[in-house]
């Protein structure tokens, strides 16, 4: 007759269970910083995305309406309004973490936009975030309003260039 024993089921030692853990700690020492890189480089574009399209509502509603429009962009209260009712249908808040510098005169910064589109103003708006290196712009030229955006290869601080925009592929 064969005698078989009952196998115990006796869980994890105190060494697994520690050993588990460094390893887990060490995975997630190494992930963290990338993940808050690629948060912040989010944010980042997430902030051009809202600058872009209250930019390009206010011209639309400027030939929707047939007047004059403007949209101030606030690097102080990084809150993007409309001078008149109905230019901005909705102010544009930026995220707090998120850096504004511009070029645009004015006080603040705006782009006026007349009943066809056109704009007497040109400028670079760069946006970044202390979390990562990834600087974003976006360039609106003077006369017919023709915008675009791009990566920005300029420094984080100083002056404002449309030639440090380089265009996305």
């Amino acid at each position: 007759m064969f005698c078989f024993q009952k196998a115990r089921n006796r869980g994890f030692t105190l060494a697994e269970l520690l050993i588990t853990l460094i390893i887990v700690g060490v995975i997630a020492a190494i992930a963290a910083p990338n993940l808050l890189g690629l948060l912040n480089r989010y944010r980042v574009s997430a902030a051009l995305d809202k600058v872009e399209g209250a930019i390009k509502e206010t011209q639309r509603q400027a030939m929707r309406q047939g007047k004059i429009c403007r949209i101030n962009i606030n690097p102080t209260t990084k809150i993007l309004s409309g001078n008149a009712p109905n230019c901005l249908l909705a102010n544009r808040v930026i995220d707090d973490n998120i850096d504004i510098r511009t070029n645009l005169s004015g006080t603040p910064p705006n782009i006026n936009f007349s009943g066809k589109g056109n704009t007497t103003k040109m400028g670079t708006i760069v946006l970044s975030s202390d979390g990562t290196d990834s600087q974003k712009c976006f360039v609106i030229s003077l006369g017919l309003g023709i915008s675009r955006t791009g990566d920005y290869t300029g420094g984080k601080t100083g002056s404002v260039s449309a030639n440090n925009c380089q265009t996305e592929n």
